[in-house]
């Protein structure tokens, strides 16, 4: 029997500058097969009309509940709101300027007590402003385990909460992190936290669960500067010391992924005696041997042409470029 004190699921949704998109994203809650859910909609102090348009939609349906915070703390900070005020026995984690297919929480919620799992894990598609729509599967390379779950996203595996079903439970009387103005890297510290703290259970649905819009205007898709690039490998770190005194045996794991970012980020253009005044560890991680033991002699190889000869690395940073955006991925 349905309780509307604690509905099945809690949509959580943070806001900020996104009234463009807004309408979209909850009228994509609003039409799912499931119905047995609430809206959490925590405004974060935006700037723009979002409110009214919140205001809107809950005057016409009492599912949807706002939280007018006053001050802006960014993402991280705005989830945590939703997930303490939440009253369903799931969580499902939206980003305001995505949208979900009809059936996502049916699928996921099916699945979920099904297998009685903690995470339900679905996959997403990429859609950009042409509306090419590109699949990232992620639900079978994240497998069945914890474990198998933070060495896919250890390898390049989406880190998203997004398009995901957690089980309150993992959230009960339990304070994860949650830091001010946190703009990159933020779902993966709170997923990583979960995996390596709570061991839960996870099932998959090899089905689409989420609509991932690629908004030109997101701070993910800006160049990076020397504060962005600080606070990106910051939360890297966050999660590799976490991964680490885990004792899950991904230590390799561990260290080929910051070697991976840190080429990734020198191919862009970042300075490479910036990247290691962020963290000690960048200087030993960045040296060649070391690199050529963990990711192997071609990506060693890449990393130091990428250092040491700028006209290399402007054209392979072109061509990576270019292949993405064929991909749709851009």
């Amino acid at each position: 029997m349905k309780n509307d004190n604690h509905p099945s699921i809690s949509v959580l949704i943070p806001i900020y500058n996104v009234e463009k998109y807004l309408p979209r994203c909850l009228d994509s809650v609003l039409a799912q097969s499931f119905q047995d859910f609430e809206i959490v909609c925590v405004n974060d102090a935006s700037p723009d009309n979002s409110i009214e348009v919140l205001r809107r939609y809950a005057a016409t349906d009492s599912r949807i509940v706002i939280i007018d915070k006053k001050q802006n703390e960014g993402l991280m900070m705005a989830r945590q709101t939703g997930y303490k005020n939440a009253r369903g026995n799931y969580l499902f984690f939206l980003d305001s300027d995505d949208y979900l297919p009809d059936n996502a929480l049916k699928i996921l919620y099916d699945e979920a007590e099904k297998k009685d799992a903690d995470i339900t894990i679905g996959n997403l598609m990429l859609v950009n402003t042409s509306e090419r729509k590109v699949l990232r599967p992620r639900a079978q390379r994240a497998g069945y385990s914890a474990l198998s779950y933070l060495k896919s996203i250890l390898h390049w595996n989406s880190p998203s909460l997004c398009g995901s079903l957690f089980k309150k439970t993992l959230f009960d009387g339990h304070n994860y992190t949650a830091l001010l103005h946190q703009g990159f890297s933020e779902d993966r510290i709170l997923l990583t936290e979960i995996l390596t703290q709570r061991h839960p259970r996870l099932a998959i649905v090899d089905d689409v669960t989420y609509y991932y819009w690629q908004n030109n205007a997101s701070i993910t898709r800006k160049k990076p500067n020397d504060k962005t690039v600080t606070e990106q490998f910051k939360a890297l770190y966050y999660c590799y010391d976490l991964v680490e005194s885990s004792d899950c045996g991904l230590t390799i794991d561990n260290k080929n992924f910051i070697m991976r970012y840190l080429s990734l980020y020198i191919e862009k253009g970042c300075d490479v005696n910036f990247l290691k005044s962020i963290d000690p560890r960048n200087e030993e991680f960045l040296r060649f041997h070391a690199m050529k033991d963990i990711v192997g002699t071609r990506l060693a190889t890449h990393t130091w042409l990428c250092c040491n000869m700028p006209f290399y690395r402007t054209t392979m940073h072109s061509i990576r470029r270019a292949i993405r955006k064929l991909q749709g991925k851009d």
